[in-house]
């Protein structure tokens, strides 16, 4: 069945990978390696097996544990050897280190330090393959840890039920970090756990190199063919040296010597030595051996990155797009439509105009869901572009990442903002992260539509605006537009956006209507906007809260007070400059936040405006926001816990005249007319 020649490519690949983590190994205790490192010697034959079985076409996603699946994909030996040692010639450019490796020249797109993250990623990438009918495969590897994790089984299920061309790799060595499986798991068959979901499982014991080949060989054949997918190996392995580091652990005590002996028997890189001929052996080592002290001579010699290098690759800027910044022109837009509906719209051009573009999230492909705001594009562009999801925060956000990384540009839906909090691994460990960490090499085009807000007795777990949390992560873009022509032109420079967006939406605003100009334009990221000019006091007002704000510069009016109010927008990035310019004109600032004042964005747009005026005039500031408790449903509760126009407005009054005073309820006040920015 085996040529000598295949015997001798199975060899080269072992044998490289084990002597380059002997090496790393040796290297180690010094303080040349810049990361810790997780050795793979011991279980090689997984990676190489399953890696030999692929096709250069095909992906693979890894764990911190990849040395093995990075070089047998066909990774750089040199850069990654540098990237352990910090370089700027590392294959993640020096910002990733060991745990953090890519190389998708050879479909290596990206390891993660957290447990079981890249499985929801090698989903949505394989989601992607088969939505444009390539008939290429991705590889998921994860260690048996892994499967305590909830993102591997709502990873599974999405899997199954879209039929996806993946193959899950489970590298079962027994133990994660030091803790034994069946002190973990009561169902120590792996493989029954994936049959649950219908499957295609199978147990490979023994370490066996050649039944690993085999078996991953026909999967993927079949799945290249078109039949449907996934497939779920579990390959029994060993590790023989410590979860981080290069010393055998058995003095630790968590490990017997005697379990490891018949691993080390069955030695695959010794067992497939004696299959090769012995000079064809002996030159594939002096080959590796040479190859081997080549990338650490290059690691050694190689720089550090420039200190310049610790500012790049945050976000991907904005290149010229095809959209105007707003559309040409003064006038007023002829019609006017709700919010709803400019969204809808903005998510009709997008998908009209660029194939890549794909809207998901629970409920999404149900007429009445989501406000109304994906009414009628299931019909227009059909199920593989717009779909409903499970009840799967974390896996379907990281499927979103894993398809972003695959070219599509993903808008996904979550219902609330406050369960994106089961998903918070993938927004901030990956879709914030991935562009930096692997060195500029990837773009995650991803828009994460969110609500917010009160509305008949919400409470607690309905109601938070946690975009504040967002801006405090670097890599994450942050827009809460508060009329229907801002909600368009946000949402459509988002989709065109290289970098992840978080799409901030108050419930309340969806009602709201403004004049809103037909053709696709884009409210680009940055950009601050005046919605009322004065010279008394500035106050910026986010999401719904520009509203009560406007009601209470009309309040203020009465009394002949002017207020400057502003819509920052764009939350991250910041137009501070916009805001700064009205505070040295008006001496005084307010924010009145649509979350908690302590530590949120209206204290981070306070604290930016004093950093940037101190010596230059004095200045009064004030934090508005929600009371520091959690949201009640009682309406008259409620109705306390959110600023509103005439607190506001009372606050405002006293900030200028140094006295308290509350204006009276003003029912042509309730409904604030968009004037648009035209």
């Amino acid at each position: 069945m085996y040529s000598p020649a295949d015997y001798e490519q199975f060899y080269r690949s072992l044998y490289r990978i084990r002597r380059v983590e002997e090496e790393i190994a040796k290297v180690y205790p010094t303080d040349k390696i810049k990361s810790p490192v997780h050795l793979s010697i011991g279980q090689e034959a997984v990676s190489v097996g399953v890696c030999e079985a692929l096709q250069p076409e095909d992906t693979v996603f890894g764990t911190y544990r990849s040395h093995a699946a990075y070089l047998a994909k066909g990774g750089s030996l040199r850069q990654m050897v540098a990237e352990l040692y910090g370089k700027a010639t590392g294959c993640t450019r020096g910002k990733g280190g060991s745990m953090h490796l890519i190389y998708p020249e050879a479909g290596v797109m990206g390891t993660s330090a957290v447990v079981g993250t890249t499985i929801a990623n090698a989903v949505g990438y394989a989601y992607a393959l088969k939505q444009r009918q390539q008939s290429s495969v991705v590889a998921s590897f994860f260690g048996d840890g892994a499967v305590d994790e909830g993102v591997f089984y709502e990873s599974l299920n999405f899997a199954a039920l879209k039929q996806l061309p993946l193959i899950f790799i489970c590298e079962n060595n027994f133990y994660a970090i030091h803790t034994h499986q069946r002190l973990r798991q009561p169902v120590i068959d792996i493989c029954d756990r994936a049959r649950a979901f219908g499957i295609p499982t199978e147990r490979i014991e023994n370490n066996d190199l050649f039944a690993i080949y085999e078996r991953v060989s026909a999967a993927a054949e079949g799945l290249r063919r078109g039949e449907p997918g996934p497939y779920f190996f579990e390959c029994m392995t060993y590790r023989w040296k410590e979860h981080v580091g290069p010393n055998d652990d058995f003095h630790l005590g968590y490990r017997d010597p005697e379990e490891a002996q018949t691993w080390k028997d069955n030695d695959q890189v010794r067992q497939v030595a004696q299959l090769v001929d012995e000079a064809k052996r002996s030159a594939i080592e002096a080959e590796i051996e040479a190859e081997i002290a080549e990338a650490f001579e290059f690691a050694e010699s190689s720089p550090f990155p420039d200190p310049a290098e610790l500012f790049t690759d945050v976000f991907k800027p904005l290149a010229a797009t095809a959209l105007s910044d707003e559309p040409a022109g003064t006038e007023p837009a002829s019609r006017t439509c709700s919010y709803v509906e400019a969204l809808r719209e903005a998510a009709d051009q997008a998908m009209a105009a660029d194939d890549s573009v794909i809207v998901f999230g629970l409920d999404v492909d149900d007429p009445k869901a989501i406000q109304g705001t994906t009414q009628g594009l299931v019909k227009t562009y059909g199920p593989e572009r717009v779909f409903g999801t499970p009840l799967s925060e974390d896996a379907m956000t990281g499927a979103a990442i894993g398809m972003a990384l695959a070219g599509l540009r993903p808008v996904h839906i979550h219902i609330r903002m406050d369960f994106l909090m089961l998903a918070m691994n993938q927004l901030i460990n990956v879709a914030a992260k991935s562009r930096y960490m692997y060195g500029g090499q990837v773009n995650i085009p991803l828009v994460v539509r969110s609500m917010i807000g009160k509305s008949w007795g919400q409470g607690a777990q309905h109601s938070q605006g946690l975009y504040g949390f967002f801006m405090n992560i670097p890599g994450i873009k942050v827009v809460a537009p508060t009329t229907p022509y801002d909600a368009k032109g946000c949402l459509l420079a988002a989709i065109q956006d290289e970098n992840p967006v978080m799409f901030v939406e108050h419930r309340l605003l969806h009602f709201q209507k403004g004049p809103v100009p037909e053709p696709a334009y884009a409210v680009l990221p940055g950009k601050a906007r005046v919605t009322a000019t004065g010279s008394d006091v500035t106050v910026v007002g986010i999401s719904y809260m520009q509203i009560e704000c406007l009601r209470a510069q009309r309040y203020l009016e009465e009394v002949g007070l002017e207020a400057e109010v502003i819509d920052p927008i764009w939350l991250s990035p910041l137009d501070i400059d916009t805001i700064v310019a009205s505070v040295e004109k008006t001496g005084r600032l307010c924010v009145v936040d649509n979350g908690w004042a302590t530590c949120g964005a209206g204290a981070e747009i306070v604290s930016q405006v004093v950093e940037r005026l101190q010596g230059v005039r004095e200045i009064q500031v004030k934090r508005l926001g929600f009371e520091p408790v959690t949201c009640p449903t009682a309406p008259n509760l409620e109705d306390l816990y959110y600023p509103n126009g005439r607190t506001i407005a009372s606050t405002l009054h006293e900030m200028v005249k140094g006295r308290a005073w509350l204006p009276e309820e003003r029912d042509d006040l309730k409904d604030i007319e968009f004037k648009g920015p035209f």
